[in-house]
């Protein structure tokens, strides 16, 4: 007797423990039974589908479906209900979905079980509302589609109205855009989803906005502060409105929940977005206004971008068109300066003594030299207002490699005294496609540059090699090599490692990188401090003849 009392009080126990953790469980779980009338209901479910035990046990479980699924349903319990598996998970074959008691339907997870209960067939389910969790998907996503759409241009008003329509397809059904002007507004976009309401979206889009009157996007305007109306009873409209034609516009909207929220940079007011639900049940809340405020911060950003990336190209624009006209306005003089010494050397060498025509010899070529240098520079800014206006021209002709190169190491004339110049070319190396003089340049360049940093008795080699389609040149130099942090600006314009050094403008890589680029080649450089640099670069050969 005292062990069937301790069996009977342990199973007391059991069953006490266990109704305390279904009653406690924050998951539905419903039984049924063989007729499919409800014969379990936790706390769970009383939560979840807004029911409570007492008036909803007894009831078929179609009342917790949406009727759409209602038809078929019993069929489907009966059949797992004399199937061989004792449980399964649902949801196998199509998404479920729950209904609760106000006529919300929400996504849900769930898995059921069957079981013999003194003779009795008891289906129980065990179902999880996933609604949060598909929100939080489905926000995830739309940020990540926006940030894409906002981040694909750097036109501020198209991306931003690009946004506004994609709001539509799930944040909203309609959706406005307005932007600051100095004391302005304007309001950028209308996005709707109903393709009917075109009209209304146009008129609404058109009328324009008085910032001292009231309208929709004022008070999130000079507040900086969002804006949430869960619900908007129709007296409303009215505050919103700036006359009677606007307040006709607002009554066609039909908006049944409001929300907007303030584009921001750095406290700097950039616009607002207004969202606007039209559908019956579909209201705004506290996590719609945060979700709409990330959504502002990236399109604020974007904007920010666009503003920054404008101001560069006007300030670019402007610094170019300055570099043309200092350009000509400097060649005038100088080819003035140059004429007249020419002159004067003609003059000294007819009418001067020969000690005149000694002591004169070094200044005339030192103004002779600066001349040069001068000229050089000039040339240097015409040439970089060209390529960055995409005006450079090339006159391109069949070139020998080993041609070229010998002539880039006899123009390096008296600069290479002193350095070891050699040259690693074949003379069967086939032709490349390039302008001569446009080459010659870069190769003065890249061959200025290495001996000027190349120590007197150091090696340079020059030579060439084919690469496929391409033939690749280079320069190699023995001299101190290039920094690792130097390397990633060596070819930006008026950029130069040692600022202490002003023998040029910083125009030289840059310019020789524009030419190689525009022969459809590339230019590029390997550099370890302590051993050297080597710059090539690539032209491609001459097509080949197609055989008939």
């Amino acid at each position: 007797m005292t062990a069937e009392r301790n069996t009977e009080h342990a199973l007391r126990t059991s069953e006490a423990r266990l109704a305390g953790i279904i009653s406690l469980a924050a998951d539905a779980i419903i039984s049924v039974n063989g007729q499919g009338r409800i014969t379990l209901f936790n706390s769970g479910a009383e939560q979840i589908f807004g029911y409570s035990a007492q008036e909803i046990l007894g009831q078929p479980l179609e009342l917790l479906l949406p009727e759409r699924f209602r038809g078929g349903h019993p069929g489907h319990l009966d059949a797992f209900g004399r199937g061989p598996v004792a449980s399964r998970r649902m949801a196998e074959r199509q998404p479920i979905f729950g209904r609760r008691k106000n006529g919300e339907e929400f996504p849900a997870e769930a898995a059921i079980s069957r079981m013999e209960v003194e003779g009795e067939r008891v289906l129980t389910a065990i179902l999880r509302d996933v609604s949060l969790q598909k929100q939080v998907e489905a926000e995830h996503r739309f940020l990540a589609r926006a940030g894409e759409t906002l981040s694909s241009s750097l036109d501020a008003e198209r991306t931003l109205a690009a946004v506004a329509r994609l709001t539509v397809e799930s944040l909203a059904d309609w959706c406005m855009v307005y932007v600051t002007e100095g004391e302005q507004v304007r309001r950028l976009e209308v996005a709707h989803h109903e393709p009917g309401q075109r009209e209304l979206a146009t008129a609404l889009r058109e009328f324009r906005i008085d910032m001292s009157q009231p309208f929709l996007a004022r008070e999130v305007l000079v507040r900086r502060e969002p804006l949430l109306m869960p619900v908007v009873p129709p007296e409303a409209l009215e505050s919103m409105a700036q006359g009677g034609e606007h307040l006709s516009l607002l009554r066609r909207l039909e908006p049944r929940s409001i929300m907007g929220v303030p584009l921001l940079s750095d406290e700097r007011l950039l616009g607002a977005l207004v969202f606007i639900s039209t559908r019956p049940g579909r209201g705004y809340g506290a996590a719609d206004v945060e979700f709409a405020q990330g959504l502002a911060r990236l399109a604020s950003l974007a904007m920010e971008n666009a503003r920054l990336y404008q101001a560069a190209q006007r300030a670019t624009k402007v610094r170019d068109e300055v570099l043309g006209i200092v350009a000509h306005d400097l060649r005038s003089p100088l080819n003035s300066i140059s004429l007249w010494l020419q002159v004067v050397e003609r003059q000294i060498q007819k009418l001067g003594s020969a000690d005149l025509q000694t002591r004169s010899q070094e200044p005339v070529s030192s103004i002779a030299s600066s001349c040069r240098r001068m000229g050089r520079l000039i040339q240097d800014l015409l040439d970089v207002a060209r390529l960055e206006a995409g005006r450079l021209s090339l006159n391109v002709s069949p070139q020998t490699p080993a041609s070229l190169l010998r002539e880039a190491i006899d123009s390096a004339g008296p600069e290479a005294t002193g350095h070891q110049l050699n040259l690693d070319a074949s003379e069967e190396a086939p032709h490349v496609l390039a302008d001569r003089d446009r080459l010659l340049q870069v190769f003065s360049n890249l061959l200025g540059n290495a001996l000027k940093f190349t120590p007197a008795g150091g090696e340079i080699r020059v030579g060439a090699r084919v690469e496929g389609e391409q033939v690749r040149f280079h320069v190699r130099d023995t001299g101190p090599g290039i920094p690792p942090e130097s390397l990633a600006h060596i070819f930006d314009r008026f950029w130069q490692a040692n600022r202490t050094d002003r023998r040029g403008a910083g125009l030289g890589l840059s310019i020789a990188r524009g030419i190689v680029e525009a022969h459809g080649g590339r230019l590029q450089v390997e550099s370890e401090p302590g051993r050297g640099s080597t710059f090539s670069f690539t032209v491609p050969i001459v097509p080949r003849a197609k055989p008939r």
